[in-house]
């Protein structure tokens, strides 16, 4: 086997490891076409991860799932740096985030851990791509890092701010937030995401789970785990020329020019910005996705597409909308 293809079949992997156990089938056959030995390689390594058997399913995974089945933090996690780990938050596809308490400031902190590290360099280098991301951004409605270090065996991770929090539709919803307090969310949303494109980063994957609202109101823009650096050697607008992962979006809040893989700038945020905005003001997305297949879903998005204006002046509207 050439090692492109090891490559394909690894990356392959990893991104129909991210999703639904009962889509990834689908997922293959509209990626691999006529490749049927391509869909049986990927599946194979798919049927062998889930006997227990492969890498992945040691230490930081590991350590997850004990976690979410209620027991102590094990020993190997138990401390990192000046941290004292207290449980699991949350799981993904390519970390695994604790909520921890420095011991000598009595500070929670939200510390994130690159799982299968070693199994893939290219996850290895979205988590550092990530990191670097998040030490250019400082505002008060993006969460903050705080340090950045690798564990004794090498697995990276950073901390930063715990956000306590519920997603911003779940908490207008909730509170029954008028039309005037879920636009000052929003605003300040389009702040936060204005602060990163004026610092040449495009989030590329805004949806209301990304941004959490704390009990006093304010908002915080989190996961720039697939955000990428624009190309501004061509001028302040000029993006970067690359293709979203297969799975590394969420489709209903995807600008067309992800679904078809296309170059991204930030014409692609503003986008996902006028979804939310549309649901917040609406109380439902432009189309349920319920209703919806992942492949019709996809294709009403790049059959609904309009010409856009100016990505600038598309975020300065928003804005505007958000402030009258």
């Amino acid at each position: 086997m050439d090692s492109a293809r090891w490559e394909r079949i690894q990356r392959l992997f990893h991104e129909a490891a991210e999703c639904p156990v009962e889509e990834r089938a689908a997922l293959l056959a509209n990626v691999c076409g006529d490749d049927e030995s391509l869909v049986a390689d990927v599946l194979a390594m798919l049927d062998e991860d889930a006997r227990g058997a492969s890498l992945l399913d040691r230490e930081v995974a590991e350590i997850a799932r004990g976690a979410a089945g209620g027991e102590d933090v094990p020993g190997a996690l138990r401390r990192i740096g000046a941290y004292r780990v207290l449980k699991m938050l949350g799981e993904g596809g390519m970390g695994v985030v604790y909520l921890a308490q420095r011991e000598d400031l009595g500070s929670l902190a939200a510390i994130k851990i690159l799982r299968d590290a070693w199994m893939s360099p290219a996850r290895r280098a979205r988590f550092e791509s990530e990191r670097r991301t998040l030490a250019q951004l400082n505002h008060p409605s993006i969460a903050r890092l705080y340090d950045a270090d690798t564990l004794r065996d090498g697995t990276p991770f950073f901390v930063m701010e715990y956000v306590e929090g519920v997603p911003l539709t779940e908490y207008c919803r909730a509170r029954g937030c008028g039309a005037r307090e879920r636009l000052r969310l929003f605003r300040s949303v389009c702040e936060a995401v204005h602060y990163a494109h004026r610092h040449a980063i495009i989030h590329r994957d805004l949806k209301p789970s990304n941004i959490l609202v704390k009990p006093d109101g304010s908002a915080r823009l989190l996961d720039f785990g697939i955000a990428k650096q624009m190309d501004t050697a061509g001028g302040p607008m000029s993006v970067e020329h690359t293709r979203t992962g297969l799975r590394m979006m969420t489709p209903a809040y995807a600008a067309p020019e992800q679904i078809r893989g296309q170059s991204v700038g930030i014409h692609t945020d503003v986008y996902s910005l006028g979804v939310i905005l549309y649901e917040l003001l609406a109380g439902r997305l432009p189309f349920d996705p319920a209703e919806l297949t992942q492949g019709e879903m996809e294709a009403l998005i790049v059959a609904g597409e309009v010409q856009k204006p100016r990505a600038g002046a598309d975020l300065d509207v928003l804005c505007l909308t958000a402030m009258h």
